[in-house]
């Protein structure tokens, strides 16, 4: 051991970064390996405060724990635990000699772990119950409490067995949104919102977001809004379920009208309070587990979307296609039970079933990952209109559904592990990619019509829609993606040749172009699907490139917007942020390549950019769990 060594000084506690992250620390001073690596500041926080023995009753009250009870006999204790109806079950044994021992103590765990939040007074929550005496509480109204789910505040000792109870634990532990607002007073009240911006909302989001997921009835739900006296008031008239959608939907709203530049700077932070007044009601409606706690999931999926860390939207897509199936909704009802059911109610099920295929399809496809449900399993028929005013959004829905199954399938015979086992030939090989490719396009042209047809409408009536459903280039840049998921290389063709490297380089152009345009005219919805298409966009670009299938030029010049669209993200988006720095050292690395006519040091230069030489970026992706990896080995 060196001198040096002998003299290195070490820190108790591990650093605050390792506690994030999750890594065991080096614990060195002044400053760990692993922060000197990332080159990220090191600081050390020492161990956590413990509380007060005021604290830890304030806690208990609160639900965050229950004290464990032990009645000790003279000899050997007798341990028992309160049942369902309050009385004791032994769970230990009594000897002959020793009768049943009396409750004489009420002990605090030692080790209960300090709360991550600052210590503060926390009065139980409207319409809570104490956890020791089952009694409801109506407080006064009191400053609103941040930093946990409003259910977090209420959870027992453990987690029962439950689809429900273990759905609120795994969408607690990766959904980062609903913890807190900005919407608030000096007192910690929330600030008033005026009627019309409530109402600005909901028609924002059922204008330009409904149409994807077209799972709530428009016309009932938005007559139910309008029997609405006061906002702030609707516990004691409304069912959890209505309230929980109505905060979601104005939350998808409001990130329509932040995304278009409509709302000013304080409006803005409304997504995140309504998100935060939804999430009250979560853990009563998942408890439901029917079709509105469905609809409750697809909301929070869709508003998931736009949340910097972390994909949790995977999670939540998860666990709504497995209600669904639990539910049988992805199947067509018997005609007898059809009969003897609302027509309503049946068309219904429908469009909740097609819903949540489209958003788990749309995550799993833009992960690269395999679908929840197979389309052979689906029996379901497509949605149909219940009122003639449907006619026109029920075409855009089914334009969706229709991408979303080709899409579905492209990664099936294309990209899944199944098709690299097939033994195929060469020819049978370029025969699927030529077969999807005929579809991509038919597809593609039905879909072109359609838009055409709406925008001629919307033109006659003088009106501009901020919604991409209605956009050529959306569709333009669509049909580029698909393009780009059957040429790139996968399990079907580890090694394209020359010919589909050339159509894979100009679609990415393409894309990106369109990507771009989007971007400008306000009607990129900047959320973490459109990051990670971008990534593999760029990362295709940067095969071709490698493989001199791409013009180098060009493609300096839609690197360059990739680098102006990432950095566009806000800085709440740290990786996209930090992955438009090392696109920007590619933009650059290729402009030295044109400039000494692609000399092959600079290439070898380009290709260690491309593959991750960085232990910063790789870290990066690492941290953010990306599956969009530079190392990847097909590539």
């Amino acid at each position: 051991m060196s001198e040096e060594d002998n003299n290195q000084k070490f820190e108790t506690y591990s650093c605050a970064r390792c506690r994030k992250l999750k890594k065991r620390c080096p614990k060195q001073s002044p400053a760990c390996n692993n922060c000197r690596r990332a080159g990220e500041p090191c600081i050390y926080p020492g161990r956590a405060p413990r509380r007060t023995k005021r604290e830890l009753e304030e806690a208990k009250l609160r639900g965050e724990f229950m004290p464990k009870k032990r009645f000790r006999g003279k000899d050997m204790g007798i341990i028992t635990a309160p049942n369902s109806n309050g009385a004791g079950e032994t769970l230990g044994f009594t000897p002959p000699s020793t009768t049943a021992a009396t409750a004489n103590t009420t002990e605090m765990e030692g080790t209960f772990p300090p709360s991550p939040f600052p210590s503060t007074t926390i009065h139980p929550p409207v319409n809570s119950v104490l956890p020791a005496t089952n009694i409801p509480i109506k407080p006064p109204h009191v400053p609103v409490v941040q930093g946990q789910l409003e259910h977090e505040l209420h959870k027992p000792d453990s987690t029962p067995i439950r689809a429900s109870s273990v759905q609120i634990e795994s969408i607690t532990g990766i959904f980062k949104g609903g913890r807190t607002t900005p919407w608030l007073t000096p007192e910690g009240t929330y600030k008033s919102i005026d009627r019309s911006l409530y109402d600005r909302f909901i028609a924002a989001y059922f204008t330009h977001n409904h149409k994807s997921f077209y799972m709530m009835d428009k016309v009932a739900f938005l007559n139910k809004v309008s029997t609405i006296k006061d906002f702030t008031a609707m516990d004691e008239v409304y069912e959890d379920s209505f309230i929980f959608q109505l905060y979601m939907a104005m939350a998808i709203g409001c990130t329509t009208l932040q995304r278009a530049q409509m709302l000013t700077k304080d409006e803005e932070g409304l997504s995140d309070h309504f998100a935060f007044l939804a999430m009250k009601k979560f853990c009563n409606v998942v408890h439901s587990q029917n079709i509105e706690t469905i609809k409750c999931f697809l909301l929070l999926g869709i508003f998931a979307l736009f949340e910097p860390k972390g994909v949790s939207s995977w999670t939540i897509s998860g666990l709504t296609m497995r209600l669904v199936i639990g539910l049988g909704l992805h199947r067509a009802l018997s005609p007898r039970r059809a009969q003897n059911t609302d027509p309503k109610e049946v068309e219904m099920r429908s469009r909740v079933f097609w819903s949540a295929y489209c958003f788990e399809r749309l995550v799993a496809t833009s992960l690269g990952r395999m679908s929840a449900i197979e389309d052979d399993e689906i029996t379901v028929p497509l949605p149909k209109p219940l009122y003639p005013e449907e006619l026109d959004d029920l075409d855009v829905t089914n334009m969706m559904i229709s991408l979303r199954s080709m899409s579905g399938r492209i990664y099936k015979k294309v990209h899944s592990a199944s098709a690299g086992r097939k033994q195929y030939t060469m020819d049978q090989r370029h025969s699927i990619i030529s077969a999807l490719r005929n579809e991509v396009d038919s597809i593609y042209q039905e879909d072109r019509v359609k838009i055409m047809q709406k925008n001629d409408q919307l033109e006659l009536r003088g009106q501009e829609s901020i919604s991409f459903h209605t956009s050529n280039t959306w569709l333009d840049m669509r049909h580029a993606q698909l393009q780009i998921m059957l040429y790139r290389p996968s399990a079907l063709m580890p090694k394209p040749p020359s010919d589909n490297l050339v159509r894979l380089g100009e679609c990415c152009l393409e894309a990106l172009k369109h990507t771009y345009t989007l971007y400008k005219k306000k009607l990129l919805p900047l959320n973490w699907i459109t990051l990670f298409r971008t990534l593999t966009i760029c990362n295709s670009i940067l095969y071709c490139l490698c493989h001199w299938n791409i013009d180098l030029v060009e493609s300096k010049i839609e690197i360059q917007q990739c680098v102006d669209i990432l950095q566009h993200f806000g800085e709440k988006w740290v990786f996209a942020l930090r992955c438009a720095e090392v696109f920007q050292v590619i933009s650059n690395t290729i402009l030295e390549i044109s400039l000494s006519n692609g000399q092959v040091p600079n290439m070898e230069k380009l290709t260690s950019e491309l593959f991750g030489a960085s232990d910063q970026y790789q870290e990066v992706l690492e941290e953010n769990e990306v599956d969009v990896l530079w190392n990847d080995s097909l590539l």
